[in-house]
């Protein structure tokens, strides 16, 4: 073998290092690549985890403490039920009135020195009475518009209850 043999083979040997090597630390780096996103990966369903088990025990609490909320509503709207046909009896018997209220001349421009000092609450003088049908009809109508504003307001209570929970970090 000539020398130039001998460069030839070692030229040829370390081209072939280099190529091992190449592929060895290509093969090395797509296992801790990997490795890596798996590391990663696992780590992100570890934390997507655990924070879906806080969501899930706000969420369990808000919805225990709006069950509360809509149980007391329901005992109220029902002693509201109660307490309206208990009204609408009394003044359908005659035991109670409603009466319209009478006409009371309101002065027209007076000064705010000219005005005496209340002497305390003054009760407007009883005008004509309400038929007892018409009575009763009118205190369910005013039942009515009283239980939509409190269904409004449970609405109102309900969405920022909802919201602060989404607000919470």
């Amino acid at each position: 073998m000539s020398a130039l043999d001998r460069l030839l083979l070692a030229c040829i040997l370390a081209a072939a290092a280099l190529v091992a090597g190449v592929f060895g630390l290509r093969h090395y780096g797509d296992e801790r690549y990997t490795a890596g996103q798996a590391a990663a990966v696992a780590a992100g369903e570890e934390a997507r985890d655990s924070q879906a088990a806080a969501n899930l025990a706000i969420e369990s609490g808000l919805r225990t403490r709006l069950l509360e909320q809509d149980a007391t509503a329901l005992r109220k709207e029902q002693e509201y039920a109660s307490n309206l046909e208990a009204a609408q009896r009394r003044v359908r018997a005659g035991v109670d009135s409603l009466h319209c209220p009478a006409a009371s001349p309101v002065p027209t421009s007076t000064a705010a020195g000219d005005r005496p000092a209340p002497a305390g609450i003054e009760v407007d003088p009883a005008g004509p009475g309400l038929m007892p049908e018409a009575a009763a009809d009118l205190l369910g109508v005013a039942a009515d518009v009283a239980g939509l504003v409190r269904r409004y307001e449970r609405v109102v209570e309900r969405f920022e209850a909802c919201r602060a929970v989404n607000a919470a970090p």
